[in-house]
């Protein structure tokens, strides 16, 4: 079976030579969202599985204060630290992350990178409702100072 997912949306109107602002930030009550020059990167996690998005969401936002906290300790040496990483992770059948990888970076901060990652491998989610695995990848932006 192949399965093919492309997600598009409308950049929002800008004046010529302002700078893109994205629409939600990594906070701990918003689902993260990255973009790339006002272009969503992907607006949304991706699940791929029998687990609801509500259910990632909830299980991710579980984890978004240490999350947020491998970025602020990386900013405390580099105060112009931003930029957004996805992360991909397989969910077990048991709820479990099983495995995590970087999907893709602007951040270029591999130490802060493999934090935000290993904070996610903590996060716990509902027994999967069938099959044996979930793949998600989920947006985080974090922004400049």
């Amino acid at each position: 079976m192949l399965l093919l997912l492309a997600c598009s949306s409308p950049a929002p109107e800008q004046a010529e030579n302002s700078v893109p602002v994205p629409e939600r930030v990594a906070e701990k009550s918003v689902a993260p969202v990255g973009s790339i020059g006002g272009a969503p990167i992907l607006p949304d996690p991706v699940v791929l599985g029998a687990i609801s998005g509500e259910a990632v969401d909830a299980g991710v936002a579980a984890q978004m204060e240490a999350i947020n906290l491998c970025y602020e300790n990386a900013r405390s040496a580099n105060a112009g630290l931003a930029g957004k990483v996805l992360v991909r992770f397989s969910i077990a059948q048991d709820g479990s992350v099983s495995r995590t990888s970087i999907s893709s970076t602007t951040l270029w901060d591999p130490p802060t990178e493999e934090c935000v990652s290993a904070q996610v491998a903590q996060a716990t989610f509902p027994a999967l409702q069938s099959g044996r695995v979930a793949i998600v990848t989920y947006p985080f932006v974090f922004p400049a100072g």
